[in-house]
């Protein structure tokens, strides 16, 4: 406390831990993680959260939360019983994103909390997570076994709290409540997990939390990319609305990519900067922490910490743009390998590769890419890459010293 005291009275800015954390870079990397992660998460709901038929009676694996919760709830309806937390705290019974701002807004609150809670002491956290546990302990089993221990004392007989005939004394029913709750709540952790693990990784400095958030989304993709096999739904009945496999004309991004796409390659450039910016985040903050307790103090370590975070957002920026459009032309390179054959007028090989639909379909455009994209990467031996960006880099800090 002596020592926090005394470096700002020097009037001095640090590389302290406490200091780190309220520094706009750091702050600027999270919400920008953070903001890539919602966003990412809500495109993917638009994309892979749609359904056949929502009247069918088959198994649709979308990504909607509401599908799953409102066939368990039809079905608790028709015995009575019902879900504890209502549905306007879930989001069912709404229509669009309307279905995700809710659960996203509680998770949001319930991180931030936790976050707080992990800069306490050691002992604070121990006692609440113990008291959390013990809470959902006693609301699981503590009025079933207080009703069920009185029940035998007062009529002075032992006998199990289920199958009895007085129904009084099925004491079981008490447990009904507390795993509707929890059967509720694992709903919901299970289709929000990569938000809840991420965000956990992003303001809780953990990278083993983002590894689980970008895990379970690629996880999730493969298994749809899997169920949408036609291969697989001519074996299993499924309600699951299919990613197209033909794709239509590239109309989207100046006619680089088609609407099937457009999508697609949102998601994954969200999925870059979110990965990018999470681990930056971390990474910088390990580096000002290991660092001798002089160096925190020295302006000119101070000064070059501020820089390499400048440098970062701004190639944040550059590089996403810079990878969306390399995207965008290695997806574009099908119609451009027509465009060449076409210059072949005349010819019949080039009326047929102009005709083929095998250049329209999915595999072929990922072919195509492919090929683009080995070309690009191959560019790198011959194009001196580092020099190019570094003068880039020094002509960007030049205009700026000159307007300061």
């Amino acid at each position: 406390m002596a020592e926090d005291v005394a470096i700002q009275g020097e009037g001095l800015e640090t590389l302290h831990l406490k200091i780190l954390r309220r520094k706009w870079q750091i702050l600027v990397l999270q919400i920008t993680a953070t903001i890539s992660l919602l966003s990412m998460y809500i495109m993917m709901t638009r994309t892979y959260g749609a359904c056949d038929n929502l009247g069918s009676s088959s198994w649709c694996p979308a990504l909607d939360h509401t599908l799953s919760l409102s066939l368990i709830e039809g079905v608790l309806q028709q015995e009575g019983l019902s879900f504890p937390i209502p549905d306007w705290m879930t989001g069912v019974g709404n229509s669009g994103d309307g279905r995700y701002w809710m659960p996203l807004f509680l998770i949001s609150i319930l991180v931030a909390g936790w976050t707080i809670l992990g800069l306490q002491t050691a002992r604070l956290r121990r006692r609440v997570n113990m008291g959390i546990l013990g809470f959902a302990l006693l609301y699981l089993a503590g009025l079933f076994v207080i009703n069920w221990l009185f029940g035998m004392i007062f009529d002075f007989d032992f006998y199990l709290p289920f199958g009895q005939i007085d129904p009084n004394k099925n004491h079981v029913e008490h447990l009904i409540g507390p795993l509707l709750l929890y059967v509720q709540l694992f709903i919901l952790v299970f289709y929000f997990l990569p938000v809840i693990s991420g965000l956990l990784g992003i303001w809780g400095m953990s990278k083993s939390k983002i590894s689980w958030a970008i895990g379970s989304t690629i996880i999730y993709l493969g298994l749809h990319a899997l169920l949408s096999y036609e291969g697989v739904r001519s074996t299993i009945e499924l309600n699951l609305d299919a990613l197209p496999v033909q794709i239509g004309d590239a109309t989207q991004w100046g006619g680089l990519i088609a609407p099937e796409i457009a999508p697609l390659l949102i998601i994954s450039l969200l999925l870059m900067v979110f990965l990018e910016s999470g681990f930056a985040t971390i990474r910088y903050v390990e580096y000002a922490f290991k660092l001798p307790e002089s160096c925190k103090k020295d302006p000119e370590y101070v000064q070059q910490f501020n820089n390499i975070l400048n440098v970062h957002l701004q190639q944040t920026v550059g590089v996403t743009f810079f990878v969306g459009l390399v995207s965008a032309l290695a997806l574009k390179f099908d119609d451009l390998i027509v465009d060449l054959v076409s210059v072949f007028e005349g010819s019949q090989w080039s009326e047929q590769v102009k005709e083929s639909l095998e250049l329209q379909l999915t595999y072929g455009t990922v072919i195509s890419a492919l090929i683009f994209v080995i070309f690009i990467a191959g560019l790198r031996y011959i194009i001196p890459w580092p020099r190019i960006s570094g003068l880039i880099e020094k002509g960007i800090r030049q205009i700026r010293d000159q307007s300061v």
